[in-house]
């Protein structure tokens, strides 16, 4: 696969890296209102408080890619890690796969670290710090947010990640959800996986986008790291 063209780094304050990393921007979007461009956190501000797009316009530029995912390896690794009666489930390496990726794309393009909201019937959970720590404080985090319930729809998050149950679907257009620059779907089959990466092109730009597809497929087909 040809590697993929980074932009320069752009100069922004910290805290202005984090305030669009926890509203999924990137900060190609922005305009730095600082000193040589600098990007400051007034101006995240400003961009997140931009009003409505007028009726003529076409709202946020819908986009995706997609790719099919080789899953058996992880699959036979939670099969055992069963027999083991350590029962991780592939909702708890897919939501780890989403956070490490996140992490491994550029910092120009401000998403690492951001957190992922998973989907559930009863709305969404919202998950940050992924990377740090094991695979099992994250799957007990998982289960400790779905016993005390709620919807965390409205809190910051990158992308919204969603497990389909039927295996023979590949997925081609899903909506964003409110809230959301991006959107994973995976619809997990015996051996593989059609994945769905839907993103607001006006917010993401496709290098950040391909970036984490590629290193989302890469943690589920090499699952070793994802397992420590």
């Amino acid at each position: 696969m040809a590697a993929t063209a980074l932009q320069p780094r752009r100069a922004a304050s910290p805290y202005a890296r984090r305030l669009a990393r926890e509203r999924g921007l990137t900060l190609e979007v922005l305009t730095g209102s600082g000193p040589n461009g600098r990007i400051v956190a007034a101006d995240v501000a400003a961009y997140a408080a931009r009003p409505a797009a007028p009726v003529a316009a076409s709202g946020p530029q819908a986009s995706a890619l997609g790719t099919t995912i080789q899953l058996a390896t992880l699959l036979q690794l939670l099969a055992g890690f069963a027999d083991a009666d350590t029962p991780f489930t592939l909702e708890d390496v897919v939501l780890r796969a989403a956070g490490c990726a996140l992490d491994d794309v550029p910092e120009s393009h401000s998403l690492a670290g951001a957190p992922v909201a998973l989907e559930q019937q009863a709305g969404q959970l919202v998950f940050a710090d992924i990377r740090k720590g094991s695979l099992a404080p994250l799957r007990a985090r998982r289960l400790h947010a779905i016993e005390a319930g709620g919807d965390q729809s409205t809190e910051p998050a990158a992308l919204s990640l969603k497990l389909l149950a039927a295996s023979d679907i590949r997925p081609v257009m899903m909506p964003l959800k409110p809230g959301r620059n991006m959107r994973l779907v995976l619809a997990a089959g015996p051996a593989t996986g059609e994945c769905l990466l839907s993103f607001d092109a006006a917010a993401v730009s496709e290098d950040a986008a391909t970036a984490f597809l590629t290193r989302f497929k890469a943690y589920l087909e090499l699952p070793l790291r994802l397992l420590a």
